[in-house]
């Protein structure tokens, strides 16, 4: 009889990112197969999850400059929050991972990429010029109003709509919408 693929290191933390998306509690899953052989404990993990989380991030922040717009400041917030609801779980976990590091070392990572994200979003908004104390402190307002924003508006972000195989829902006319059956030619 043959075996399945083995699972890999990236496998693994695409199941351990899955089901935190799915579990919504804030918690991360220790029931993985292959946690345990691919990610050296706690701090591995956390430290896993973090560099997704700052990945997407940078992404959500390229992806809502990329038309170069007026008010980048006012980008960089909706950017943020874009990239919390995509990846609203792992936010919640890192936010626990804040609030109750299991051990210092992992508050250590939560912090120095805390202070890695608002530096970038301070850079990114045109209110920084340098990753340094000062950047750090505006992408922490940064992000403060971008959380009070979800807050105040019940964002989508604490909720997302389930996730589609593009990754996000698309909207269309109720053309687009329509059933076509094989063979038959509809028009608009």
């Amino acid at each position: 009889m043959k075996e399945g693929p083995k699972p890999s290191r990236a496998g693994v933390l695409h199941e351990v990112i899955e089901e935190i998306l799915v579990r919504k509690d804030g918690q991360i899953p220790t029931d993985i197969e292959g946690t345990d052989v691919f990610l050296d404990g706690i701090e591995d993990l956390a430290n896993a999850l973090l560099l997704r989380w700052h990945t997407r991030l940078v992404a959500s922040l390229e992806r809502g400059l990329a038309d170069e717009p007026e008010d980048r400041e006012e980008a960089v917030i909706e950017a943020w929050r874009h990239a919390t609801w995509i990846y609203w779980g792992v936010r919640k976990v890192i936010d626990d991972l804040a609030d109750h590091p299991p051990t210092e070392e992992v508050a250590h990572a939560v912090r120095a990429t805390a202070c890695n994200d608002w530096a970038a979003m301070a850079v990114a908004a045109g209110l920084a010029s340098a990753f340094d104390e000062p950047a750090v402190r505006v992408g922490h307002r940064l992000e403060l109003e971008a959380r009070r924003r979800n807050l105040v508006e019940h964002s989508t972000a604490r909720m997302p709509r389930p996730r589609t195989v593009l990754g996000s829902s698309r909207r269309c006319s109720p053309v687009e919408r329509a059933p076509q059956r094989v063979g038959s030619i509809s028009r608009p």
